[in-house]
């Protein structure tokens, strides 16, 4: 058992590397692999980072819906005590309500609405949307909750999740990442293998098919980035694919499963390196900032707000408000 200030720092760190991640990578939200493979220094600071929505760029360091919905399901826990859907929904709709949200998907879009016109929270969300990613992205907070308590994390992660995402596909990614934040935030020193085994585990009896692709990333190590994105195209169903008509390259697309599995490679790849697991979730292309922002949460997890560029970690959007919220969710977790 560790010292308070050891969970402390990766509880802040968790945190921090989702908005550094979410951050880095929303300004080339959407560019394809060989368009971002032609930019330099993808991680040495922010960009601008425009959206149509606004005649004139964002600050630097701006965060999206990535991490603007990781701190409300921060927060929805302090407020409850426990992972409360409805706590949790209440704070979505904050977000909306103040028009602070910045790039929410569809999915999350239609739900909160909903919410919004009275909805209860656990029938806001329909069965027949898309498995999109939104509820994977924001899903490492109850991962650290849990972290002590598996036997609750699938029904938490369900609880969080089914507010905005109903999709079993959606679902069960986000038991992946719940997992894997879980997993490493108790480890001192990384076992691919066993990382890759307990993610796989903890996501089988509700989507055998994830937990086999998952159990991939350990022969995928081994591969170039480019052959790692083949492979992964190679399995996915067509609604997933990362490649477009005429050979060429998009990225990860805004499905849960390929968000995911590029997100696990990431950290896998480079455990012990928070910079150089976000710049290969960044090289992928697609979905970047969403993929970065959980590549980012689970190293932060693992090696601690310290690890974390000292830069990009006090300029990011929150930055001070998620310091603030790691210590009090570490301090909630200790004394509950």
């Amino acid at each position: 058992m560790w010292g308070s200030m050891e969970k402390e720092e990766r509880f802040i760190g968790c945190l921090l590397g989702c908005a550094i991640g979410d951050a880095l990578g929303a300004p080339i939200e959407g560019w394809s692999r060989e368009k971002i493979l032609e930019l330099d220094n993808l991680t040495s600071n922010f960009r601008e980072c425009h959206h149509k929505s606004r005649d004139k760029p964002f600050p630097l360091g701006q965060c999206t819906d990535d991490t603007q919905l990781t701190i409300a399901l921060v927060k929805g826990i302090l407020s409850s005590g426990d992972v409360d859907g409805g706590a949790i929904a209440s704070e979505f709709v904050k977000l909306w309500q103040s028009g602070e949200i910045v790039g929410q998907g569809k999915v999350a879009d239609n739900a909160v609405k909903r919410l919004i016109e009275g909805v209860p929270w656990d029938e806001a969300a329909l069965i027949d949307d898309k498995p999109w990613n939104g509820a994977a992205m924001r899903m490492a907070p109850v991962g650290l909750w849990d972290h002590e308590r598996a036997e609750n994390l699938e029904d938490d992660v369900y609880k969080a999740s089914v507010i905005t995402h109903r999709h079993p596909k959606a679902i069960s990614g986000a038991l992946a990442i719940g997992a894997a934040v879980a997993f490493v935030v108790s480890q001192t020193e990384f076992s691919a293998g066993e990382f890759v085994e307990s993610v796989a585990n903890a996501v089988a009896n509700q989507d055998e098919d994830l937990a086999k692709h998952i159990l991939l990333i350990k022969e995928w190590v081994s591969l170039s980035d480019a052959e790692v994105l083949a492979a992964m195209d190679a399995i996915m169903t067509d609604d997933s694919r990362l490649s477009r008509k005429e050979h060429s390259w998009f990225g990860i697309p805004v499905s849960t499963e390929p968000t995911v599995l590029m997100a696990l490679y990431a950290f896998v790849n480079s455990p012990n390196n928070y910079l150089e697991t976000v710049e290969c979730a960044l090289r992928a292309g697609g979905d970047v900032d969403t993929t970065a922002a959980i590549a980012g949460s689970i190293s932060g997890a693992f090696n601690g707000v310290s690890a974390l560029p000292i830069g990009l970690a006090e300029k990011v959007m929150y930055s001070r408000e998620i310091h603030s919220l790691g210590k009090r969710l570490c301090h909630e977790w200790e004394t509950r």
